[in-house]
């Protein structure tokens, strides 16, 4: 008669179930708003780059803004669906490289990396306006203080996750003045502009010019794709987990987008905020008539050039290591520490759709031996 063989527990999963609690919620708020800093900083921007190719008619400015956030709303049900498909990561490479095969993974990251690279310059460039918007004196030297800016930016990036975390703070900050300049614009404004809030006279027909405005003003819908490839830092998660903190931040991120751009636009119209002065931007101008040159506009302005420093941030891949990218099962690989995404930089999402496409070609290659 054999002995019976000792009962081992299992090893407890590295992995944290989806239970709910202090730390989970902490936990999401640093990813969701350090994630929507490039869609939210957008706002920034998007408006009044539309407003310049309705070439300053603010009576078609809302029904174009209007048109992009529900495309926006569409684009984000798509990674909505992304998310439930590949909860490891990868976003739309990850799925191309599933239905069309793996050499079709490079077309999203080849997009991407034209994403990245001109949302690093235009951020850096907003943000450096709102600045100069708020301290006209610096305008002789924007650009020096641009390339400071950037130098700045690169240099908390490379402390991974604890710049970023910083920058989260800054975008939920900014999401906080911004509500209140909203709604102290609609309740009680500072001042009016000066803008005409009717059709210009010998301007294309209203369904023409916002045919032409709406590509530009596609603006505002960079980075939406950001939670569906961010996912792949929550390697101390299970699958469910990520799908909640996937599936929450993109609901946040159409809720924050979609309400301030729709809101900024409506006032910018009741104010008559039209384009801006050579030393000012269309959202600095909307905030100043909304709350008078005091401790708010400051903030406004402080704040938003904080976020879009966090965008900028964003786009730039953290410190290189030989353990970072994913892993065997396409998650994020583990660090020095044995724990994914523990103190580590998270991944890239170049990092990690490229690594899905050569994991998936080796797959492909060995199952044809």
């Amino acid at each position: 008669m054999s002995t019976p063989e000792p009962i081992v527990p299992a090893a407890p999963s590295r992995a944290v179930s989806g239970r709910r609690g202090p730390h989970r919620a902490v936990l999401f708020f640093a990813f969701a708003f350090a994630v929507i800093a490039d869609p939210v900083s957008s706002v920034a921007y998007a408006i009044e780059a539309a407003l310049h190719a309705l070439q300053g008619d603010l009576s078609r400015l809302l029904p174009t803004m209007s048109l992009v956030v529900g495309l926006v709303v569409v684009v984000t049900a798509n990674y909505w669906q992304l998310v439930r498909r590949f909860p490891k990561g990868g976003g739309a490479a990850a799925a191309a490289g599933r239905a069309f095969g793996p050499s079709w993974t490079f077309l999203p990251i080849g997009a991407l990396v034209v994403d990245f690279v001109l949302t690093i310059g235009i951020s850096i460039s907003a943000a450096a306006s709102a600045v100069i918007a708020l301290a006209p004196a610096l305008a002789p030297l924007r650009i020096v203080f641009a390339l400071v800016l950037l130098v700045v930016v690169a240099g908390l990036t490379w402390f991974g996750h604890g710049g970023r975390l910083l920058f989260a703070a800054m975008t939920a900050l900014f999401v906080a003045v911004g509500v209140t300049v909203v709604v102290l614009g609609f309740v009680a404004p500072h001042a009016l502009g000066t803008a005409p809030a009717t059709p210009h006279p010998g301007a294309h027909s209203a369904v023409l010019a916002v045919v032409l405005a709406f590509p530009v003003a596609m603006a505002l819908a960079t980075g939406v794709e950001a939670p569906s490839t961010a996912i792949a830092q929550l390697g101390q998660l299970d699958d469910t987990a990520r799908r909640r903190f996937g599936r929450g931040t993109l609901a946040l991120l159409v809720v924050i987008v979609g309400g301030l751009t729709l809101a900024l636009t409506v006032l910018a119209g009741r104010l008559h905020i039209g384009l801006p002065g050579h030393d000012s931007t269309q959202i600095a101008d909307i905030a100043h008539a909304a709350a008078g040159p005091g401790w708010l506009y400051a903030a406004f302005q402080l704040t938003s050039s904080l976020l879009l420093l966090a965008a900028a941030s964003s786009s730039f891949p953290g410190r290189a290591r030989p353990a970072q990218g994913p892993g065997r099962h396409g998650g994020p690989a583990r660090g020095a520490s044995g724990r994914a995404g523990a103190h580590e930089p998270a991944p890239h999402p170049v990092l990690v759709g490229g690594g899905l496409s050569g994991r998936r070609r080796g797959d492909h290659r060995r199952g044809s031996r």
